[in-house]
């Protein structure tokens, strides 16, 4: 199990990322108690690589979520 009081869990998808489906995408952040998930629209399941740029925000969003 993950205590994401001491280990914070938040999910990135991107809204065009076949191998993390639309239905299972849900399931995995309801099954992480306390994880977060942002589906970045219009980037896939590379988006570092597809489009730097647009995953830049997403990113950085993901990172002021963690302790520190």
């Amino acid at each position: 199990m993950i205590n994401t009081q001491k280990t914070p869990v938040h999910m990135l998808c991107g809204e065009y990322d076949l191998p993390a489906r639309r239905l299972t995408r849900p399931w995995t952040a309801d099954a992480i108690k306390g994880a977060t998930i942002t589906i970045m629209e219009e980037l896939g399941h590379f988006p570092m690589s597809e489009n730097p740029k647009a995953f830049r925000p997403y990113f950085a969003d993901a990172l002021t979520r963690m302790p520190g």
